[in-house]
Parts: C-alpha cells; structure tokens; sequence
C-alpha cells in the first residue's frame, strides 16, 4: 500500500530515528509557543486595566465635561460663542483620539492572535479552496513508517464507530461537515483519504460497480475488515466487511480535511514542522511586539486620564476645565509617539554600538508594528495644534 503517488523514500534506521527526534523537539517548541500566546488570550493585565480605565476615568470625564458651565465674558455675543465653540471642537479631537488609538491597538492585538491560531490555507491542500483552520493541524501517522500499520489504522478508523467520535449524531443532524464538501471536486477532503485513494489502496470498495463521479450519498461503501497478510488474512475488524454511506465517509473525511490532517512522509512532516516553528516564532513576535505596545499606550493614557481627574472636581477646582483639557491632552499627544514607539525602540538599543542596525531599520518600515506607529505619530501632532489652539483661545476668552 502506498498512500502517495510517489514512492517513500529509502532512509537508515539512524535517519528515521534522527527524524523522529526532531518531529519531538518540535512538538516541544511548538507547545511552548501556544503557552506563550494562551497569556494574551487572557488579557495578561490588559482586560484588568481596561474595564477601571472606562469606567473611572473615561466616564469622570464626561461627567465633568457634562456637569461644566462655561462663562463667557463680555456677554453672550455671536464672536466668544463662537470661539467657546471652537475650543470644544479642539478639545473633543485629542479625547476621542485618547480613546481611539488604545481601541485600535487593543483591536489590532486580537486581530494578531485570531492569525496567530488560525490559517486560511494549510500545506498540501487545493489553492482554490479557503477555509480557516486551526494553525495546529492533525498529525497523520506516516506511511513510510509502516505500509502495513498503516493500512490497519485506515480499515479501523472507517470500519468502527470512529466516524462517529469525529461526526457525532448532533453534526450529523446539523449538516456541518456535508455541506462543507463540493461534489464532485471536494476539494475540503485531504487528496490521501479521497475515495478513488481508499479504493486504490484496497481499504474500501464499491459492492455497486457505480462510477464514482454518479453515486448518491445513500450508496453502499464497504469497509475491508481484514488484511491480506501471506496466504490467510487477517482480521483488523469484527466483520469480514463493514458497510458505510458515501455521506458517513465524506462527513469523516471533511472533518479531517477541516483540521488540515494529511498523511505525510516522515520526511515531509519534518519540512512542515521546520516550515511552523518559523511561522510561529514570525507571529507570535508580532503578537508580544503589539501586547507590550498596547499596554503601553493604555497604561499612559490612563495615567494622564486619572492625573486630569483631581483638577476636575468641583470642591477643588482652581483652574478653568477647558484650560485643564487642553493641558492635559497636550501632554499626553505630546509623548504618545514615543510610547507607541518604546517597544521597538527598546529592541533598537539592544544592539551593540558596532552593530549596524539598517537592516532592521528596513525592515521595520514595512512591518504593521511600525506603520501603526507612523499613524499615531501623525494623529497626535494634529493633537498637539488643536491643543494649543483650544488653550489659547481659552485664555483669550478669560482676558477679554
């Protein structure tokens, strides 16, 4: 039995055993990375700061924005209403971008960690079909290890009551798994489990004659419950022949292909793994890159946040609101950027004064760490002229 179209290679008792050593390894590292990721999916303090943020500092704020009369000087002319005007409009620019890049950076880490579990095409699957899956796929037992092992898990694994642990009667009931399979092509079904395949390595065949491309999802395919091993064979299953529906197959083998489970060679599976420690260790740098950077920001907006909050109230208040607004959003635009930054300019510093650091340099400006910096960077200089703008005429309002 051979499960791919080419022949399994011939290796040493020492290279497989070098290989298997590795796929171990990997697995190792590979576990070690998921555990890393599993402390932002719980917030690792960002969920903790979040929900006191809102609601002792955001809220306070509008209260007090809210509860604030202003007095305008010289009467209740068309000019310093104007101009109140104008500083509201100044001022409301840098609080909703006060709230607005945190929210992004918060939004842009979760859109990190949905890439960072999920892939939208796995190896060795069609190009045309894209369907999201888990970045973790399933390992099949390759063939090359075991001809015949192999051929005793695939007569188990359809002649027993294994289709239903992975289609249980609720999936069946529901209609999951079959309507994710596109007849004739079926293209979701890994190409090593398609049915010619299961027929061509004598694991099930068609009691009907039937050509393949015709049959109905209520026709007959009989599982080979026995393995033909020198003159007698031997049982693999209780019956000589198990009978399953062409839908009871396509259901389990779309559930395999959902969870981009393929057989491979040992050789192919040690390519894979090498391949998926680079594309985790590439995502989950990003994803500690972008966690810390929307700590950062979320950490110094609620510090200015909660600094404005004693000028605020009434019993103590000694400064005009607006004039506190203005100041306040002044210096939190003003170090935004560099807070945005820190992340990666913490990593800049780590290289040694011999190092030159271009490549990195050119590097980062195509990343989206970057380019989200870029942005922020731009936003909170038009914070800074409103700010400025807010507070002057403020204060020109109060010498009038």
């Amino acid at each position: 039995m051979n499960t791919d179209d080419q022949h399994h290679p011939h290796f040493t008792t020492d290279e497989r055993n070098a290989m298997r050593s590795y796929l171990q390894r990997g697995e190792v590292r590979l576990s070690t990375m998921h555990r890393i990721a599993v402390g932002f999916l719980s917030g690792a303090g960002l969920l903790l700061l979040l929900p006191i943020f809102l609601k002792d500092g955001v809220l306070s704020i509008i209260s007090a924005i809210l509860a604030y009369t202003p007095n305008l000087p010289g009467g209740s002319g068309l000019v310093p209403t104007l101009a109140l005007v104008v500083v509201y409009l100044c001022l409301l620019y840098p609080f909703v971008l006060s709230l607005s890049i945190p929210g992004v950076a918060l939004l842009l880490l979760l859109k990190d960690i949905i890439r960072f579990y999920f892939v939208a095409h796995p190896p060795n699957f069609p190009e045309d079909l894209f369907n999201p899956r888990f970045t973790m796929t399933g390992i099949a037992f390759s063939p090359d290890e075991s001809e015949e092992a192999k051929a005793r898990i695939l007569r188990y694994q359809y002649g027993t009551d294994l289709l239903n642990f992975i289609v249980s009667p609720a999936d069946a009931r529901s209609g999951y798994y079959y309507d994710l399979i596109d007849k004739p092509h079926r293209m979701i079904v890994p190409r090593t489990r398609k049915l010619p395949k299961l027929i061509q390595m004598d694991v099930v065949d068609i009691p009907s004659d039937k050509p393949l491309d015709v049959l109905a999802d209520e026709d007959v395919v009989r599982v080979h419950g026995t393995y033909p091993n020198g003159a007698e064979p031997e049982p693999v299953l209780p019956a000589e022949h198990v009978n399953r529906t062409v839908k009871e197959i396509d259901g389990f083998n779309a559930a395999l292909g959902l969870a981009g489970f393929i057989e491979r060679s040992l050789y192919q599976e040690v390519a894979k793994t090498e391949v998926s420690l680079v594309r985790h260790t590439l995502k989950l740098r990003r994803l500690v890159l972008r966690y810390f950077q929307a700590l950062l920001i979320l950490i110094w907006t609620s510090v200015v946040t909660f600094l404005m909050l004693p000028f605020l109230e009434v019993e103590n208040r000694r400064f005009p609101v607006l004039v506190v607004f203005a100041v306040a959003y002044f210096v939190w635009a003003a170090l935004a950027p560099v807070v945005v930054q820190l992340p990666l300019t913490w990593l800049m510093n780590s290289f040694k004064p011999s190092a030159s650091p271009k490549g990195v340099r050119q590097f980062q400006k195509s990343d989206s760490i970057q380019r989200f910096s870029r942005l922020t960077q731009r936003l909170c200089y038009v914070a800074l002229l409103t700010a400025v703008v807010a507070l002057v005429l403020e204060f020109a309002l109060h010498l009038t």
